[in-house]
């Protein structure tokens, strides 16, 4: 998870907030850097989408972290 006070580079941040609506019901939103891993987590918890119910908020996050990566990756080639 993402650790405590981090600054994150805006275009990270944002496609975090786009790849979460990918595992989640409800994107992160704007503020989303600012919270606590616990806030994040139960955020996490309260919105996986459908498939996604049963999987704990680490795992989903991975998910969310890897297709942001990913995506960045493909835009910067």
């Amino acid at each position: 998870m993402m650790s405590k006070k981090v600054v994150i580079d805006p275009k990270i941040k944002d496609d975090l907030i786009w790849a979460s609506g990918h595992f989640l019901c409800e994107s992160f939103p704007g503020n989303f850097d600012k919270w606590t891993d616990k806030k994040l987590n139960k955020f996490i918890e309260n919105n996986p989408w459908e498939p996604f119910q049963y999987w704990p908020a680490n795992l989903i996050w991975d998910e969310i972290l890897g297709l942001a990566t990913s995506m960045r990756s493909y835009i910067n080639e």
